[in-house]
Formats: structure tokens, C-alpha cells, sequence
């Protein structure tokens, strides 16, 4: 595989290897937890027995959708049905079956929660979690981690594990990306020990970790001990809350939070390509981390609610509705958050004053490091300070030059004016009248001066000896 080898890539190159030839790997990992992203309504069933084999989801899947519609698409996991073709044609997934697939949404109970199985050929069963999707519910249960120990999608994955797997000896690995790594460590976490037991591996992908209270839980640290935990060098997403395990770091082709496309992960051979998380990361997660330690869980909750609260009042169902919100809809939002009762303005405008603080703080601490040490995003600011003085600078010059190029253009117009109106007086003049030279003007002028008479434009003005006024 060449340079900045992704997915695909490696279904091409290593696709013919069979999991005898080469076990299964972090890479596999993540070709099926971004799998768990396609839409697989009316295609794959929930039960076990009427698994369909990989070949047959793909042609499924294309003769309802076409590649026009999928690329339309505005969410940054658009591109994952692209990945079921090239799947497919391996020998390594080429005789996978898929089943067990559920979409629950539910505006009611805040909660989205989407999984499906993969049957694979060493016997095992890849669990893979969907991660959020674009309705609003999915991001508002994102942000009901920082207050809730337990959303109700995370009940529903530990209920997933426990309905399909109670009664089987199957061995599992279970995994997910983004909000799916979440799940996916918190239902084998409290499934059961039982089904415990059996999970061999747990692979979280760039996910949202747990508050202290689920960390510090034992049955949470036996599956950590079992949990390979993947982020890119400036992850955000999977800096949030705590993980209570230490990190992969590895490379992408994308920069800031478009990292968090799983598709951009480099990978060389059968791993990814490892990296330095970068200062922007560090710097953001400890401003989050501080910002949580001075806001509590009350004020957590009515900023969550009221920000998506207001989301909801302008219809607002999905992240593209979001986007699409003009300007006249945003001063809407500006007038629903006024009139929240005081209290509750008083509640969020708290939260986003503590936020600010600690981005400060954190600023200032970074400061009193070495220079190699300060973050990029420090860094950045500055280096963006300095292009904005230089902005000025160049935009004050230009004023300046504008400035000048129409008074030299008007002086240049008067004079042309004035020689003009003088070459007529010329023409028109008669002999007696015509101008003198300059040493004759001179000489006029001694004596004009002489008798009270002064000199204008090379015109005599009689004033009676008296001093012009």
C-alpha cells in the first residue's frame, strides 16, 4: 500500500488474506464499525437465522440507491454504503453474513441507538454500534453524557447484547465509532457476566468517554482490560469525559475535527499508521475537562435542554435543518433564549461564562511553558493577530494611496484648468495687454510697490495706496 493508504486501500491490497492468514486486526475493526453507519432497513433482519451473506446486502442495497443520491448526502459518514462493493469482492469478508440490525430513534426518550452483527469467517461475531447520526436526538444524547450516568441509548445497547446473546456460546467483539465506542463499552461493561465472559475484544473508535461514577465501576475495569481504545492525533470527540485507558494514537490525511471521519485514518499494512496527538487536542480537553469540573450537573442539564429545546421550536430535526437555519431564524433563537425564564438565562449564560474562563485558564497555563511547548492553537492566534495587524497596515496604506491618487488627480485637473483659462485670456488679449517677461515683471512690480499698487496675476489693482484687505 502506498502513502496515505485508507479503508479501501486495504480491502485492495490485503483483502485476499483469510483470518487464518492473518487474524483479525484494529483496521477490520474500524471497516465494520463504519459499516454500522449504512442504512440497512429492509435489508438485513434482526434474527439470527435469516442472516444474508454480505453479496446479496450489497445488491440489495444498490437497487434502492443509487450513487447520485448517497453523494447528496450531508453528513460526514455519507461515503460508508461505499464501502459494502469493495467488502464484498474480498476473500477475506467475501463469505460474511450480516444480521441482527435495529434503528431505534426516539424523541420521547432522547435516545438513538442503531446496531447489527457480522458474522465472520473464524466464527466470530464483529457487534458494531452505530455512532451518532444527524438527528438532533443522537447529538442531544452526546451532550446528556456530560450530566446523565446512563442515557437511555446506552440502556438500550446493554438491553441489545442481553436479548441476542444470553442463551449462545458465541464469541464476540464488540465495537463502534464515535458515540458507537461509547456504546459498545458500556453494554459489555453491564450486559452481564455471562455474556461478559465471551467478548474477546472491545474496540472504541474515537468515542465520548464516562463520567467518574461509571469508570470507577469494577465491571467497567474488567472490560477496559479488554478494550482497544483509537484516536486520531487532534481528536475531540474521544476526548470527552473520561476513558480510564490510554489511547492509540494514529495518523489522518484531515486536519481539526474532520479527523473524526474514520475514512481519513492512515493505515500501512495491517495497522494504522501511529502519531503524536497534537497540542490543539491537549489544549481543547483540558478546557473542556476544566469547564465540567466548575459546572454542575443542574446546570449541565438546562443548558443542554435549552439549547436543543430551541433547536426543536424552529424545527430543527436534523443537523442539515441546523445548517440550513437562515438569519432571520437565528434572531428567532436570540428571542427564545430571551425569554426563558431569568433563572434559566441565568443558568446558561453561567455555563458559557465558565467555559470562556477556562479556556483562560488554560491559555495562561500553556503560556507559562517554554516556547516549544505552547499549543498551536496559541500559536495560531498569534499568527493570526499578526496577519490582522498586517491587514490593517496594508488596508491604512491603501487608504492613504487612494487618498492621494485623487488629490493629485484633482491638482492635476485644476492646472489643467488654469492653463486652459490662461491660454484663452492669451488669445483674447490685445498686444498692449500681453504678458511681460518675467525680468519685465519684476521690474514692474518695483515700481508698483514703490507707488502702493499691488501685483495679482499679472494684473494691476489700483486700492489708493491702502493695504489690501
Amino acid at each position: 500500500m502506498g502513502e496515505k493508504s485508507t479503508m479501501y486501500d486495504y480491502l485492495k491490497w490485503r483483502g485476499d488474506l483469510t483470518f487464518e492468514q492473518d487474524p483479525f486486526n484494529e483496521v477490520d475493526n474500524l471497516i465494520l464499525a463504519q459499516m454500522a453507519y449504512i442504512d440497512f432497513d429492509g435489508i438485513v433482519p434482526e434474527t439470527r437465522l435469516d442472516a444474508v451473506p454480505i453479496s446479496e446486502v450489497c445488491r440489495r442495497y444498490w437497487e434502492i440507491h443509487t450513487e447520485a443520491e448517497i453523494r447528496k448526502r450531508e453528513s460526514f459518514v455519507k461515503l460508508s454504503p461505499f464501502l459494502l462493493g469493495p467488502v464484498a469482492k474480498t476473500r477475506r469478508f467475501g463469505n460474511m453474513r450480516l444480521c441482527g440490525y435495529v434503528n431505534y430513534v426516539s424523541k420521547r426518550a432522547e435516545a438513538q441507538m442503531s446496531a447489527i452483527q457480522f458474522e465472520l469467517e473464524d466464527g466470530t461475531i464483529y457487534v458494531a454500534y452505530r455512532g451518532t447520526d444527524e438527528t438532533i436526538v443522537g447529538w442531544k444524547e452526546d451532550f446528556n453524557l456530560s450530566y446523565m450516568s446512563r442515557t437511555e441509548g446506552q440502556k438500550l445497547a446493554v438491553d441489545y447484547l442481553r436479548e441476542h446473546f444470553s442463551n449462545t456460546s458465541l464469541r464476540l467483539r464488540v465495537g463502534g465509532h464515535s458515540k458507537g465506542g461509547n456504546f459498545a463499552v458500556f453494554a459489555s461493561s453491564f450486559s452481564g457476566e455471562k455474556i461478559r465472559d465471551r467478548i474477546m475484544q472491545v474496540y472504541c473508535n474515537d468515542a465520548p468517554g464516562f463520567r467518574e461514577e461509571i469508570v470507577e465501576r469494577p465491571e467497567y475495569e474488567q472490560v477496559m482490560a479488554m478494550t482497544i481504545n483509537i484516536i486520531p492525533q487532534d481528536s475531540i470527540i474521544g476526548r470527552l469525559l473520561s476513558t480510564g485507558r490510554d489511547a492509540i494514537v494514529v495518523k489522518s490525511s484531515k486536519k481539526g475535527i474532520m479527523q473524526h471521519d474514520a475514512l481519513s485514518w492512515e493505515i500501512e499494512g495491517n495497522h494504522f499508521i501511529p502519531a503524536v496527538r497534537s497540542s490543539d487536542s491537549i489544549y481543547l480537553e483540558k478546557v473542556l475537562s476544566g469547564w465540567l469540573e466548575n459546572v454542575d450537573d443542574e446546570s449541565r442539564r438546562v443548558f443542554v435542554e435549552q439549547i436543543f429545546g430551541v433547536m426543536e421550536t424552529l424545527g430543527a430535526d436534523t443537523m442539515k435543518d441546523v445548517r440550513q437555519i437562515s438569519r432571520s431564524e437565528l434572531g428567532d433563537a436570540i428571542q427564545l433564549l430571551r425569554s426563558l425564564p431569568k433563572e434559566d438565562q441565568a443558568e446558561v449564560a453561567d455555563v458559557l461564562k465558565k467555559l470562556l474562563a477556562s479556556g483562560k485558564q488554560v491559555f495562561n497555563e500553556e503560556l507559562e511553558h517554554k516556547e516549544g511547548l505552547l499549543p498551536e492553537v496559541i500559536k495560531k492566534l498569534s499568527d493570526v493577530r499578526e496577519r490582522l495587524s498586517e491587514a490593517r497596515q496594508a488596508a491604512e496604506a491603501a487608504r492613504i494611496g487612494v487618498k492621494a491618487v485623487v488629490a493629485n488627480r484633482q491638482e492635476a485637473a485644476a492646472i489643467q484648468q488654469r492653463e486652459a483659462a490662461a491660454a484663452t485670456r492669451q488669445e483674447e488679449a490685445p498686444e498692449s495687454e500681453q504678458p511681460v517677461s518675467d525680468t519685465e515683471q519684476v521690474e514692474l512690480a518695483k515700481s508698483y510697490l514703490e507707488t502702493g499698487i499691488s501685483i495679482k496675476g499679472g494684473e494691476a489693482d489700483d486700492n489708493d495706496g491702502e493695504d489690501p484687505q
